[in-house]
């Protein structure tokens, strides 16, 4: 049996990544995938990315890792929210400026998508929908609409991100799986998620939540200048 931690939407927040992965080596697991999205949002974004570099952590990258490298014409309106607030706008201003060289190499050296075999389950990584980077694959689906998107991809497990919101889900015989985010939920729970995932005979995913030091990020909200809705934001777990 294969024992798996998957990780995603870190964005920035070093308190919480390190709580999580302390969590994971507790829970005697070697095996750590991300699914992206290491930057945004909150303000360590150069300690996160070398945390997971130095870790070794393979995975994926996320639509707002893309954006901050600013590969496209328009980043924001190719990658992000396309209602996105002003406050997300300041967000991601000073999110490009903070990146510096050696993490945005590490960004831009991660794969759109990611295929892994582990005792006979074929595992499909990305970060929002096979489909587009951007899109969001919602825990409001309905079965019919869950079943369409598995059936395009010849994997028996979906493992994605981007929606901030821990999703277990099986339809027909695969698996949708989405573990929440470790650096902002949004599902109303501040304290961090990711998911174990064990593989044998049986699938056997368990989301997991994390408390961390909340306040810790807080105030470097607050001393880099960002938002203070930002801090709000986080410890509602929603935005």
């Amino acid at each position: 049996m294969s024992r798996l931690a998957i990780i995603s939407d870190i964005h920035g927040n070093l308190p919480a990544l390190e709580a999580v992965l302390a969590d994971i080596e507790a829970m005697g697991i070697a095996e750590i995938y991300h699914l992206g999205d290491l930057v945004g949002y909150n303000p360590f974004p150069n300690e996160t990315v070398a945390l997971v570099a130095a870790r070794e952590i393979p995975g994926i990258t996320g639509n707002y890792d893309q954006a901050v490298l600013a590969l496209v014409a328009d980043p924001i309106g190719e990658l992000l929210n396309t209602k996105i607030s002003p406050l997300g706008k300041e967000i991601y201003a000073w999110t490009v400026q903070a990146v510096n060289e050696t993490s945005r190499a590490f960004l831009l050296a991660q794969p759109r998508e990611r295929s892994v075999m582990r005792d006979g389950w074929r595992l499909r990584l990305t970060h929002g929908s096979p489909r587009h980077i951007r899109d969001y694959v919602r825990p409001s689906w309905p079965d019919a609409m869950v079943a369409e998107l598995l059936a395009e991809i010849p994997e028996d497990i979906l493992l994605t991100g981007h929606t901030h919101i821990p999703l277990i889900r099986q339809v027909q015989g695969k698996w949708l799986l989405n573990p929440g985010s470790v650096g902002f939920p949004k599902d109303g729970n501040p304290a961090a998620a990711y998911l174990i995932l064990e593989l044998g005979k049986e699938v056997i995913p368990t989301i997991r939540r994390v408390p961390y030091d909340i306040e810790r990020t807080v105030a470097a909200i607050a001393a880099a200048g960002l938002p203070a809705k930002a801090g709000a934001d986080l410890r509602a777990g929603r935005r």
